[in-house]
């Protein structure tokens, strides 16, 4: 009997669909995945031979008191950044998952018109500036949280979730379109590949004015 590609078991799949059918989940985990490239930067400016080493040595002594008594605030920037690095790899894999079926018909677009720069609006205005964070400091560590809360607020507040330089290293682009499905209306389409006038696509709703597509030719 052979095994089909897609082997998540039905029920799980089925409960993974319905929790992204929650938009503002789905906007809070792209955030979160947009500052992926954040927290490797902090990852590298954080790091301390010192932590692995009582890492290892809490490990091998049973001493966990000695490895959390000697912890700085690099430390607890370097311990986070790991954690969101890694939730972030799970918050790809789930969308990816997520979106294997519902797509919609074929659909032509029209009025297609490049958006990419919002990619590069969104790593200069934001992520940029907090890559250079002291990790030693108590004071510039919280105000880097304040930040990070306070552009994930206007981030999904205002729509800008599909600015995600995460997103466009992995080939995805940005483009506003007219899809033509039971009528007309305008989409900001994330799409990995080439958009134009004589495309045909199927998508998935985001939200009412976004959509994840596909090429289908």
């Amino acid at each position: 009997m052979s095994i089909p590609p897609y082997t998540l078991h039905p029920l799980k799949h089925s409960k993974w669909r319905a929790l992204m059918k929650d938009h503002w989940l789905i906007k809070v985990m792209l955030y979160v995945l947009s500052l992926w490239l954040l927290f490797v930067s902090l990852l590298i400016m954080s790091f301390d031979q010192a932590l692995l080493s009582n890492f290892w040595a809490a490990l091998t002594e049973h001493d966990v008191a000695k490895l959390t008594s000697e912890l700085k605030v690099r430390n607890l920037v370097f311990i986070v950044s790991i954690f969101f690095i890694i939730l972030g790899m799970l918050i790809l894999w789930l969308l990816a998952n997520s979106y294997r079926g519902g797509w919609s018909i074929n659909c032509k677009i029209s009025d297609v018109t490049d958006e990419n720069h919002e990619h590069l609006e969104f790593l200069a205005t934001y992520v940029m500036p907090l890559v250079f964070t002291d990790v030693n400091s108590k004071r510039t560590v919280l105000n880097l949280v304040l930040m990070i809360i306070a552009i994930g607020a206007i981030y999904v507040k205002t729509n800008k979730f599909y600015s995600n330089p995460s997103l466009a290293i992995l080939g995805f682009k940005i483009y506003k379109a007219k899809i033509h499905d039971r009528g007309e209306k305008q989409f900001v389409v994330i799409c990995r590949g080439q958009l134009t006038e004589q495309s045909v696509i199927r998508y998935i709703r985001i939200d009412n004015n976004t959509c994840l597509a596909k090429l289908d030719k």
